[in-house]
């Protein structure tokens, strides 16, 4: 306790007379005499703790450097002012009459507030905020009012300090979902996995795997931001508990089959292609052949579950990408129709038509990559020609979806950019010469240039049998499938290299402004789904040189401007979705 003198126990007229009180009860001598209406006395209670906090608040002005002078202007001890209990004292927020990093009390007082950074596992525990007044601050007394230490105590309590310190995950998840989550603004669009993560997400408890997985996700996409790299250390670890539930969800043979279990798995893989090093390559093909055989065994009966029929289209798209990146041949499903599952082809979206008709390219790919790199052979002729005309098959069928498309999946000229550029200047062109092309959003711009990717494709598949059958003498229509090949090659990347501003800038793209995306997250999702489209022309053999310098280039600007390096967007572009849409970033 504090002692500060034998407090007066006189009334409160006599005090404000400024003379001696005899202290009579219940009225004083002083107050009888002179007709005037005693006040009473003050409880001894509130009087000594009234003092008291008179003399700590004292002592807290001199303890933070700062002295309230008795002689300053408003700021007189011989006025007290009225005490404020809690409940009338008004919400805590800054005021209008309070400077940035104040607290603004009832009377127009303003309290200074600081913060302390979050402390680091060598610290000891101590409070995440700190409240006190600075030492560089005078707080402001109004008029006839002194300071009130119990109400100052209650309100700093009570305070709400302008800025929380979050959990990582607390801020990235949202941020993932506002600005990476787009849905499909049409139905025939829907064809990936993404789609289904918040019903499934808001579905499942916080302690679940696709919860950890969704985390992980989240922290190390908003790690690849510049100075958010701690993020991505924090990603790992959640990684690795996310990695730990699968392993005990698998154990359960309910939990193994559901929908959640699987959308985690494809969350895996996204997050290897987010990392992009070469030591996720294996682990990106190790999580989608798990989904896959999750897929598998869960059989016939997920197709009377519309969540669990559309994440069978979903894994099975995955399965395309990752067997056409591995030219490997597809696993066969366990149904009556396959990987075509339940219904006809014609019930299916456009979106999923465009994967059923690329069902076969994996193992076209992997077919002809291993005839064409042996020498020719009289005996496997009629190999080569079935695979020809396999491919040949399979482009007509992509050549007839895009025709049959409605008119607003397709691209909108813009302008025509008719200035050659120079060869110096190649690198920093953000166009190439030619028409430029906008789509309604990034998403169904991804799904044409999956269209182009594949026909591009079926293309190389032709022209690889063409020369390999052309080593045993003058291939009959050989020249006429060479020249088509060439001429359809060609249109596919200038098509593609007409839409690379409509990616990389936020401008172009309205539906991304109207959703709120953040402009940094809108073009780095664009520039992403640009990644596996921008290869794959870059490394089509009949492409012109300088055309194909430019198309490295914009790999590069990509890399550059959302933190990668070369060999990330290399080893990006290989791991790329194929036929579900853009992954990022």
């Amino acid at each position: 306790m504090v002692y500060t003198g034998k407090p007066s126990r006189g009334c409160g007229m006599c005090k404000s007379r400024r003379i001696k009180c005899d202290e009579n009860r219940p009225t004083c001598g002083n107050c009888k005499k002179s007709a005037r209406a005693c006040p009473g006395y003050p409880d001894d209670f509130d009087l000594v703790f009234r003092d008291e906090n008179k003399a700590m608040a004292k002592k807290a002005r001199k303890s933070s450097g700062t002295t309230l002078s008795s002689s300053s202007p408003g700021r007189s001890s011989s006025h007290t002012s009225p005490h404020l209990s809690p409940s009338s004292v008004s919400k805590v927020s800054p005021g209008e009459n309070a400077l940035p990093g104040e607290i603004a009390f009832p009377g127009e007082i303003a309290f200074p507030i600081t913060t302390t950074p979050p402390r680091t596992p060598s610290e000891p525990a101590q409070s995440q905020q700190i409240l006190a007044l600075l030492n560089n601050t005078t707080p402001n007394f109004p008029l006839k009012e002194t300071f009130d230490f119990d109400t100052f105590i209650w309100n700093l309590e009570h305070a709400i300090p302008p800025t929380i310190s979050l959990a990582p995950e607390c801020e990235a998840v949202p941020f993932f979902f506002k600005n990476f989550i787009t849905l499909p603004q049409q139905a025939e669009s829907t064809r990936g996995y993404l789609e289904y993560l918040v019903p499934l997400y808001n579905r499942a408890r916080p302690s679940s795997v696709l919860h950890l997985a969704t985390t992980a996700v989240a922290m190390a996409t908003c790690g690849q931001y510049p100075g958010r790299q701690e993020l991505l250390r924090e990603a790992v670890s959640t990684y690795g508990r996310a990695l730990k539930k699968l392993k005990d969800d698998l154990k359960e043979p309910a939990m193994s089959k559901s929908d959640e279990t699987v959308l985690a798995i494809l969350m895996f893989s996204l997050y290897e292609t987010i990392m992009s090093t070469d030591d996720t390559i294996t682990a990106w093909g190790n999580h989608v052949d798990g989904a896959v055989a999750l897929t598998k065994l869960r059989g016939m009966e997920q197709f009377d579950d519309p969540m669990s029929h559309a994440m069978f289209r979903a894994v099975r798209t995955m399965m395309i990408t990752s067997c056409v990146q591995r030219s490997k041949p597809i696993d066969t499903f366990p149904g009556t129709q396959g990987w075509i599952g339940q219904g006809d082809i014609s019930e299916e979206n456009a979106a999923n038509r465009l994967t059923l008709i690329c069902i076969d390219l994996p193992n076209l790919r992997a077919r002809a990559n291993v005839l064409t790199t042996t020498p020719y052979n009289p005996a496997y002729e009629a190999e080569a020609k079935q695979i020809l005309d396999f491919a040949q098959m399979v482009d007509g069928n992509l050549e007839e979806w895009y025709r049959t498309l409605p008119p607003e999946w397709k691209h909108r000229i813009i302008g025509v950019v008719s200035d050659v550029i120079a060869p110096d200047e190649i690198a920093l062109a953000e166009k190439w010469p030619g028409e430029q092309h906008v789509y309604h959003d990034v998403p169904l711009a991804s799904i044409m240039n999956d269209y182009r990717v594949c026909r591009i494709f079926c293309r190389r598949v032709i022209m690889a049998c063409v020369t390999w059958l052309s080593f045993g003498g003058r291939f009959a229509d050989g020249d006429v499938a060479w020249d088509k090949s060439v001429f359809v090659i060609q249109m596919m990347v200038d098509e593609i290299s007409a839409c690379v501003p409509f990616h990389m800038s936020y401008e172009l793209q309205p539906v991304a402004k109207e959703m709120g995306q953040e402009q940094n997250a809108a073009e780095a999702f664009g520039g992403y789904s640009l990644v596996w489209p921008l290869y794959v022309a870059a490394n089509a053999e009949t492409v012109p040189q300088e055309q194909r310098d430019w198309l490295f280039a914009r790999l590069s600007v990509i890399g550059t401007r959302f933190g990668l390096n070369s060999a990330q967007v290399l080893v990006l572009a290989r791991r790329h979705v194929l036929t579900c849409g853009p992954m990022f970033p």
